[in-house]
């Protein structure tokens, strides 16, 4: 019965042990991948900054007469929309981490900040440049039974390079430049989306979303997209 015991014993202790070696390679995992995670959107921001100096650098050309205003909406356009697929990454890293939830925050405010300099930007290259752009700002919250952002999506890939869209987390409190942009708009209801200076507050569906942008796009007299035709 001795034998027995110090045998059994052996075995406890033994799945004892790889228990512990499992749980802490486990964790030791976790944050490789969650330190390759951050890397990843740290690239990411690093690459929206540069092109975002780049296409300041290319503006003051614009101010001195010697750029060339198409050249310049391409590459706002494009890295507009760049973006906006890449945040995508680093707000699931987020919802995700557990050792980095700190480092993640920081770059999601990185993230938010980066976008409204390229809206800021975009407004200003509109004052010397003709419009041949609709800038959309969509503003939502945490509900994951939410799918404006989906139709949003939808609606940048139907009208391409001619829909630039700009969104920002309601519930984001790092960053209070949001606050401000929401104030402004006087937004109270999410999901809310801004085409232009029309504020539309709660759910808006493709139709109503694909009206009002056609509307925009004739009010800044820029060529009809063939989705408005």
């Amino acid at each position: 019965m001795s034998q027995h015991r110090k045998v059994s014993t052996k075995k406890y202790l033994l799945a004892f042990i790889l228990t512990i070696i499992i749980f802490t390679g486990g964790i030791f995992i976790g944050i490789l991948l969650e330190d390759a995670r951050l890397n990843s959107s740290e690239q990411t921001i690093l690459n929206e900054k540069i092109t975002l100096r780049s296409l300041q650098l290319q503006q003051e050309y614009i101010e001195s007469g010697l750029a060339d205003c198409g050249t310049l909406q391409q590459v706002l356009d494009s890295n507009i929309n760049e973006l906006g697929k890449k945040v995508a990454q680093v707000i699931e890293y987020d919802k995700k981490s557990v050792f980095n939830q700190d480092e993640f925050e920081l770059q999601l405010q990185d993230y938010f900040l980066t976008q409204m300099q390229f809206l800021f930007l975009a407004n200003e290259v509109d004052q010397q440049c003709p419009q041949d752009s609709v800038k959309v700002l969509y503003f939502y919250d945490e509900n994951q039974f939410d799918t404006q952002g989906n139709i949003l999506d939808y609606l940048r890939k139907l009208f391409g390079d001619n829909v630039l869209v700009f969104s920002f987390d309601s519930t984001f409190r790092q960053e209070p430049m949001i606050s401000v942009l929401m104030n402004s708009y006087d937004i109270k209801e999410f999901p809310s989306v801004v085409v232009g200076d029309t504020v539309l507050q709660g759910h808006s569906t493709v139709e109503v979303l694909i009206e009002e942008l056609c509307d925009e796009f004739k009010r800044i007299d820029s060529k009809l997209p063939d989705q408005c035709s």
